[in-house]
C-alpha cells in the first residue's frame, strides 16, 4: 500500500451511468483505491434508469469535469500531477492529455467497441499512435488483442474482466413454473437477441410454455417486438427494460438457461469485446448458450460452463437450448462448473490484483 502515490483515472463513463465499462472500472477502482490516491476524473452524467447505488460506497475522489473534451481532463491532470494515469478506455479525448501531461507513465484499457469504432474515423492513424504509446496497454480478450495487433499496435496485455461471486449467487431453491431463458444486454443488433427469437418457434413447439425474458434497453426494442409478433412468439416473450444492479441477481436466479449469440455487427464489424454477463449468469449457476463470436469465446468455457455455436445460426441456438433444458443434470453440471470458475478465477479481486501488479511496475 501506498497512499503517497497518486492514481488519475480518466473515464467518459462511469457510474451512475450503466453499462459493462462503468461496471469494470467502478470494480476497479473500489480496490485501487485500497493501494494508492486515487482520482477518477470523468463528466457530470444524469443518473440512468438501472443505476445501483455503487457511487456511495466509493473510497476515491470522484472529480467532474464540465464535459468529455480534452481540455477538461488535462486541467485536472496538470493540478493533480498523478504518479500513475490509467486510461479507462480507448478515446482520443482521454488519451491525448494522458500522453501530453503523464511522461510517459498511462496506461490504457481497451474493452472492444472503443477500439474498434475508431478505426472507421478519420483520426484513426492520430487515435492508434496515442494508443500505441501506452505503457503498457491492456485489453479485456485474446480477440481483442488479434484485432490491436492486426491494426500494427503493440502487442497488449490480456486481462480479463470478473464480476462479484457475492453479488450474483444460484437459487437455493427449486424452480417453479415453466424453463426461463434469459438475455441481459443493451438491445443493439451485436447482441443477438433477433437469433434467439428466431430460435424461439422450434423449441416452443418442444416446451410450448417456455419463456424468454430481455432485460435491458436500447435502440432496436421496438424492431425486436415487432419481429416477435411476426414470428408469433410474443406471447413468450417479455422485455423487461432496464433492471437496476441491485434487482439484477433476482432475475438471474429465476432463470434456466442464460443466451446471449452475439454476433459481428454488419455495419461496424465489431464484435462483442468479452461480456460480463456471461459471468454474471456463471456466477448464478446457469449454463449458458453463446456464439462463437470475438471475445465470447473466451467468457465461457464450450461444454464446460456452457456451449458454444456458430455465430447467427437460430438452428444451432435451438438445439443446444433444447439440450439443456432436456437434461437437468447437465444443467446443474455446467452451472457449478461456472460458479467455482467464477469464485477462483473470473472475480474482480482478481481482475483488480493483476492491475495492480501492472501499476506496480509502470512506477
Amino acid at each position: 500500500m501506498n497512499k503517497n502515490c497518486k492514481v488519475a483515472l480518466l473515464t467518459m463513463d462511469f457510474p451512475p451511468s450503466v453499462g459493462g465499462v462503468q461496471e469494470y472500472l467502478f470494480e476497479v477502482s473500489k480496490r485501487i483505491a485500497h493501494h494508492y490516491r486515487l482520482s477518477v476524473v470523468t463528466p457530470v452524467v444524469a443518473e440512468q434508469p438501472g443505476a445501483g447505488n455503487t457511487t456511495q460506497t466509493q473510497t476515491f475522489q470522484c472529480i467532474h469535469v464540465p464535459t468529455s473534451m480534452p481540455w477538461h481532463f488535462a486541467r485536472v491532470l496538470a493540478r493533480l500531477r498523478p504518479h500513475i494515469t490509467l486510461v479507462g478506455h480507448a478515446h482520443p479525448r482521454l488519451l491525448l492529455p494522458a500522453a501530453l501531461l503523464s511522461w510517459g507513465r498511462y496506461i490504457a484499457l481497451t474493452h472492444g467497441g472503443d477500439f474498434e469504432a475508431a478505426q472507421a474515423r478519420w483520426h484513426a492513424p492520430f487515435f492508434n499512435r496515442l494508443l500505441a504509446g501506452a505503457r503498457p496497454l491492456l485489453t479485456n480478450s485474446q480477440a481483442l488483442a488479434q484485432c490491436l495487433a492486426a491494426h500494427g499496435l503493440p502487442t497488449p496485455m490480456v486481462i480479463y474482466p470478473g464480476t462479484n461471486p457475492e453479488q450474483f449467487t444460484p437459487s437455493t431453491t427449486p424452480h417453479e413454473g415453466p424453463p426461463v431463458l434469459l438475455t441481459v444486454a443493451r438491445l443493439v443488433s451485436l447482441k443477438g437477441i433477433d437469433i434467439v427469437l428466431r430460435a424461439l418457434p422450434h423449441l416452443l413447439a418442444r416446451v410450448p410454455g417456455l419463456q424468454y425474458w430481455v432485460a435491458g434497453s436500447g435502440p432496436q426494442r421496438s424492431a425486436l417486438a415487432q419481429l416477435a409478433q411476426d414470428l408469433r412468439v410474443s406471447h413468450a416473450v417479455r422485455f423487461l427494460g432496464s433492471v437496476s444492479h441491485d434487482e439484477l441477481p433476482s432475475i438471474y436466479r429465476r432463470a434456466t438457461v442464460f443466451v446471449m449469440p452475439t454476433c459481428k455487427e454488419p455495419t461496424t464489424g465489431r464484435e462483442e469485446g468479452f461480456g460480463i454477463v456471461y459471468l454474471e449468469a456463471s456466477a448464478s449457476g446457469l449454463p449458458v448458450v453463446a456464439a462463437r463470436s470475438g471475445g465470447a469465446v473466451e467468457a465461457v468455457r464450450d461444454g464446460e460452463t456452457g456451449i458454444t455455436v456458430p455465430a447467427d445460426d437460430p438452428t444451432a441456438v435451438a438445439q443446444a437450448v433444447e439440450r439443456l433444458l432436456d437434461d437437468s443434470e447437465l444443467r446443474q453440471q455446467m452451472g457449478r462448473a461456472g460458479r467455482h470458475w467464477v469464485e477462483s478465477e473470473m472475480n474482480w479481486d482478481q481482475t483488480a490484483q493483476q492491475i495492480l501488479s501492472v501499476m506496480c511496475e509502470v512506477r
